[in-house]
């Protein structure tokens, strides 16, 4: 039982982070340090920027110098991936016959979790990228358990940064004063709903024991949140000044510095 607590802790720490943080690029670092510290294999992030996917992120050792933003092949199968929005686990090096390597290792033995969630006002789902996760020349499969993991955090991440553009919508939308403000919230406490859920699938992963306790402290953590978006909407109710929404998102800030420390 400790040890399964132990191999699920970093979830709830990851989930931690997503509920409250508003900086994509801290969010997905963070969460693949925590990957390479459970799993032991190298990770690295590409973001779609221009119509490519880049990378943005990684940890472990990588021959290739992925500084300078390195561009993904589109006839890659981490491209594939992408474009299909379903995560997938190469397990044989047959499995990327066909397909070109950005990287000149040319690991086949991966795992891609494609990157994404659903906007809250076009109700249309956003792909953003993906992460990928690999042992390098190694190649050792990843485990089918290890695997639900990857998937996890990966859902965790689409989330956080659905959540954080939202939050940049609401602070724009309240400044401007516009209209859409109400729908901005209403799909804020949404994410925050979303992210629940996955707090409360941790715990049933845990199995009891202490980690389903932290699990229940992030999720009151969450309620807290959701009380916060209650507050804004009543100051746009009441027309309360502007500088409660500079102190609110001030609070945000302080709580990503505290987690630096």
């Amino acid at each position: 039982m400790r040890e399964r607590e132990e191999r699920y802790a970093d979830l709830v720490k990851i989930a931690r982070l997503v509920s409250w943080c508003i900086d994509r690029n801290l969010i997905v670092r963070e969460s693949l340090e925590h990957i390479q510290e459970r799993l032991g294999k190298r990770a690295r992030c590409y973001f779609l920027e221009n119509g490519e996917l880049a990378i943005t992120c990684w940890t472990g050792e990588h021959r290739d110098d992925l500084a300078g933003s390195k561009r993904c092949l589109r006839e890659s199968i981490v491209w594939e991936v992408f474009k299909r929005g379903v995560a997938v686990n190469l397990t044989e090096r047959s499995s990327t016959e066909g397909y070109q390597h950005t990287l000149g290792e040319k690991v086949k033995i991966k795992a891609i979790m494609p990157l994404r969630y659903l906007n809250g006002l076009t109700q249309q789902e956003k792909k953003f990228g993906v992460v990928v996760v690999d042992s390098g020349k190694e190649q050792i499969p990843i485990s089918r358990e290890d695997f639900e993991y990857l998937q996890v955090v990966g859902d965790l991440i689409g989330e956080a940064v659905g959540k954080a553009e939202l939050v940049d919508q609401l602070i724009s939308s309240y400044e401007r004063r516009d209209e859409m403000v109400k729908d901005v919230t209403h799909y804020f406490r949404n994410r925050l709903t979303a992210i629940g859920g996955f707090v409360r699938r941790i715990g049933r992963l845990s199995q009891g024991g202490s980690l389903k306790h932290y699990a229940e402290i992030v999720s009151h953590e969450v309620e807290d949140l959701e009380k916060e978006v209650s507050r804004l909407e009543e100051m746009w109710e009441t027309g309360a000044d502007r500088k409660a929404v500079a102190r609110w998102k001030a609070r945000l800030r302080t709580r990503e510095t505290e987690w630096h420390q």
